[in-house]
């Protein structure tokens, strides 16, 4: 199996795999993904009480892409894509641009930062 992040459907399954009191390589059969993801979804996403609410899963791991390295850029860069997009700029354009004036952004960063405001 290749690796995939779990989206926040597949979190309701666990929740709901978990209620039937499925294992965890049982869940990961079902969902086509391995055991140790599930096992690694519930450990991070789990309450103190040891409950795992999808809601409060999905909610963490946004929290967590939101901070991660990756999508920390300077404020300049964000803000030279932001004035690409709003001069109708296709993300292929803007990063080959920016590659080009020192402002080093990648078009798949790009379609995510849109995806990531239509989010908020």
């Amino acid at each position: 199996m290749s690796y995939k992040q779990l989206i926040e459907g597949q979190r309701y399954q666990i929740e709901a795999y978990l209620r039937e009191g499925l294992s965890y390589r049982e869940i990961g059969k079902r969902l086509n993904v391995s055991h140790s993801t599930i096992s690694r979804e519930v450990r991070r996403n789990r309450l103190k009480e040891s409950r795992y609410l999808p809601e409060v899963a999905h909610a963490k791991t946004v929290k967590r892409r939101h901070l991660a390295a990756k999508y920390r850029l300077c404020d300049m860069t964000i803000a030279f894509v932001e004035f690409g997009l709003s001069q109708k700029g296709s993300p292929e354009q803007i990063a080959g641009v920016g590659k080009l004036i020192g402002y080093s952004v990648s078009h798949e960063w790009i379609y995510g930062h849109v995806q990531r405001k239509r989010s908020i």
